[in-house]
């Protein structure tokens, strides 16, 4: 897989989901976003699973550049 089709796709992924939680956390849906999980609102479930995949994607990147760089 090519650098750019790899950084095409994550980022594809990091931004559905990303706007995925943006959207669930408008006044359209905030009843959803209140839902309590785990004793924390949906909402902040889902602003630390932006974080933590922003930080996935960008270690699968880097790794994969390293690896292309060093064939």
């Amino acid at each position: 897989m090519t650098k750019s089709k790899f950084a095409a796709i994550a980022l594809a992924i990091y931004t559905v989901l990303y706007f995925g939680v943006a959207l669930m956390t408008s006044a359209t849906f905030a009843e959803i976003a209140a839902i309590p999980l785990a004793g924390l609102p949906l909402a902040i479930w889902g602003g630390l699973l932006i974080i933590l995949t922003g930080v996935v994607i960008t270690r699968l990147y880097l790794k994969k550049m390293s690896e292309e760089e060093s064939e």
